[in-house]
């Protein structure tokens, strides 16, 4: 009875396991997905940020493609009824457990440091717009895309003098970029493009909302993985000790059949038991008559 209900029990952490598994695979994609999207954001407006921001999703991204590889583990411990394999499988998924761990907290750490180093890169690029190719597609990109113009308002273009054409407000020559809607007429054989209105809105808020949002989706993405991965290293451990139990018990009951068998076949052929052989001492002392 006792081992019809280890073998129910490890059976059940089993499939367990191997749902969690499936799990992991998926949310393994999920976060690739992930990572790869925010580090395509990030990319997009790389021309203002440090280097170190692209750490957080590049880590996601390497922590998913583990994780995929991990499941196989997994996946064939529990199949097989290795216990080496889910050890293995439980150890790995420990460490890239304190690996999501760490992503989360930078993550969050460098989330507060966004704000002041948009600031200060953006203030000091805006001025070499007009004299930097790299730095004139790095604003008409986040200025179209975001729907801004300059740092905080247009009437930070005021502060940059060229020469060169652009949308004349108020005696700030503005970027074409900055347009929000154009007014088509024909002049003669001419067609104008008129801008008659401007965005708005400057780009450092909206680009800082951007980034600290997607720092805050790394991080709750590493903790919801982690959560899920603490109950695959719980069943884990499980499923390796209630295998080690039943091949033990296997293996103890496997000597009782041997042992069974052996008794009962001596018991039915009796004359072919081994009878110990009488050995005689020779007596050298002396008798008394």
């Amino acid at each position: 009875m006792a081992q019809n209900n280890l073998e129910v029990g490890m059976r059940c952490i089993k499939y367990m396991l191997l749902c969690v598994t499936a799990i992991f695979v998926l949310t393994s994609a999920l976060i690739i997905s992930v990572g790869t999207t925010i580090y395509a954001i990030y990319y997009d407006v790389s021309f203002f940020l440090d280097t170190q921001l692209f750490s957080p999703a590049t880590f996601i991204i390497v922590i998913g493609v583990i994780m995929l590889f991990v499941s196989l583990f997994g996946c064939i411990g529990a199949l097989k009824e290795s216990t080496c394999l889910v050890n293995i499988f439980a150890v790995i998924l420990s460490l890239v457990l304190v690996l999501e761990i760490s992503a989360a907290i930078a993550a969050y750490t460098l989330r507060s440091q966004v704000a002041d180093m948009l600031d200060d890169n953006l203030r000091e690029t805006l001025p070499s717009y007009y004299n930097k190719p790299e730095v004139t597609d790095a604003f008409d990109f986040i200025q179209s895309r975001l729907n801004c113009c300059g740092v905080d308002s247009y009437l930070d273009w005021g502060e940059v003098p060229t020469d060169k054409s652009g949308i004349s407000v108020a005696n700030i020559t503005v970027p074409y970029s900055c347009c929000a809607q154009t007014h088509y007429q024909v002049v003669g054989d001419i067609e104008v493009d008129e801008c008659v209105k401007l965005y708005a809105n400057g780009c450092l808020p909206r680009i800082t909302y951007l980034i600290y949002q997607s720092a805050g989706l790394l991080g709750a993405g590493a903790m919801t993985i982690a959560f899920i991965q603490v109950i695959g290293i719980l069943f884990s451990f499980s499923l390796a000790s209630s295998i080690r139990k039943a091949k033990s018990e296997r293996e103890r009951r496997r000597w009782e059949i041997q042992e069974r068998m052996v008794n009962a076949y001596t018991s039915l052929n009796p004359e072919k038991e081994k009878i110990a052989p009488i050995v005689y001492v020779p007596f050298h002392g002396q008798t008394n008559a």
